[in-house]
């Protein structure tokens, strides 16, 4: 059966409210078609049967890939709301869909009804996922947008772009999901601690042993950059990774549960990557690696959430909610060999355009495995 047949029967079953069975079709079909829409309908179905955390994993994993894609954002903006403290931090999600789909009616309006709202509180409590989300027929979701996106070649607009895209992109990978505050607010939709690893301890828990069924799909319908012909191939690269965070070797473990992701690994294998990568990004003492921008753009996606330091001159700063500036890679003499995009969520003294800079960061996302974007951990200012 066709990845397009599986997910119009799954878009039916959900439309009917048999939501568990939409699961069951999404599951089987997403490492076939790896389709955003594919992703949408399983992370409402899964909120919709309570697999909170299931929910959370296949978000985080789908904003990495399509991080322009109008459903998700929807997803994500409705899941802010429900955290949110205020009107202002309610509507941030909204606005930042704003800055990808400018001019959206859709959007301007629940802006609109946020902001005039007399009990926010209320508001927010009454707020249910149908109401905010549209589901639509498959074929009928704009989708030439959603992965590629044609950057204006005006510098200037480009570096826009991407910086709401790396606050979008920084705020699900590196900082407290929203969805973690629903718990302690006991607000209707959320996600449950207890799917964090919190511990080195916790990891040793994290396994791909017990699983009774082929772990990779051998019958592949669409091609992956990894490819594991044995089970055991990636339950040993799995297992690698594991070791070298207890090692303390984080980076080197990332590169492996890269690889995975990237892989033929079926969805129950990528769910428990994703546990073990979110524990590496909550570590703050990360070891930096020693890999340059020309290893990185060898094989872009195996180097998402690698702590690195690099040298290069500024351009394109702008100072606002933090500083976003451009990083020309190793420049010497109007030469250099790529464009960083960098977010820096503290303070720089005397950061200008022009200034030579060592930035050490962590690598969030590569944008059409061209474009890397890095939030700054330290930035130093070279005399």
């Amino acid at each position: 059966m066709k990845s397009e047949i599986i997910t119009k029967e799954a878009y039916t079953a959900f439309k009917k409210g048999s939501y568990v069975v939409a699961v069951q079709l999404l599951e089987k079909n997403i490492n076939i078609s790896n389709d955003p829409y594919d992703y949408f309908l399983l992370i409402l179905s899964y909120l919709f049967t309570d697999k909170l955390m299931q929910a959370e994993t296949v978000l985080r994993k789908a904003l990495r890939q399509y991080p322009s894609f109008f459903p998700l954002l929807e997803i994500q903006a409705f899941l802010i709301l429900k955290a949110a403290k205020s009107k202002d931090e309610a509507c941030t999600g909204y606005i930042d869909i704003l800055k990808v789909w400018p001019g959206n009616k859709q959007i301007n309006k629940i802006i609109t009804k946020i902001q005039e709202s007399d009990d926010f509180e209320q508001f927010q409590k009454k707020a249910k996922l149908k109401d905010f989300i549209r589901v639509k027929p498959p074929k009928k979701i704009k989708t030439q947008h959603y992965r590629d996106v044609k950057y204006n070649t005006n510098i200037k607009k480009v570096a826009s772009v991407l910086i709401s895209l790396v606050v979008l992109i920084a705020g699900i990978v590196f900082f407290p999901s929203p969805l973690a505050k629903l718990i302690n607010e006991k607000i209707e939709v959320l996600f449950p601690h207890h799917s964090e690893v919190k511990n080195l301890e916790d990891i040793s828990h994290i396994s791909l042993d017990g699983m009774h069924y082929d772990i990779i799909d051998k019958i592949q319908k669409v091609r992956t950059p990894e490819l594991y012909v044995t089970n055991d191939a990636c339950i040993q690269d799995f297992n690698r990774a594991k070791w070298l965070i207890k090692e303390g070797k984080e980076n080197d473990a990332m590169i492996l549960l890269n690889k995975i992701d990237a892989s033929n690994a079926n969805f129950r294998v990528k769910e428990r990557v994703a546990f073990l990568k979110d524990f590496i990004h909550r570590n703050k003492e990360r070891t930096v690696a020693l890999f340059s921008y020309t290893d990185v753009m060898q094989k872009p996606y195996l180097y998402k959430g690698i702590n690195v330091k690099w040298q290069g001159k500024v351009a394109n700063y702008k100072k606002k909610n933090g500083n976003t500036f451009q990083l020309m890679i190793n420049y010497s003499e109007n030469r250099f060999d790529g464009i960083v995009d960098v977010y820096a969520p503290f303070e720089v003294q005397s950061l200008a355009n022009g200034a030579i800079v060592t930035v050490e960061g962590i690598i969030t996302n590569i944008i059409g495995q061209k474009i890397v974007v890095m939030q700054a951990n330290n930035i130093e200012i070279k005399n």
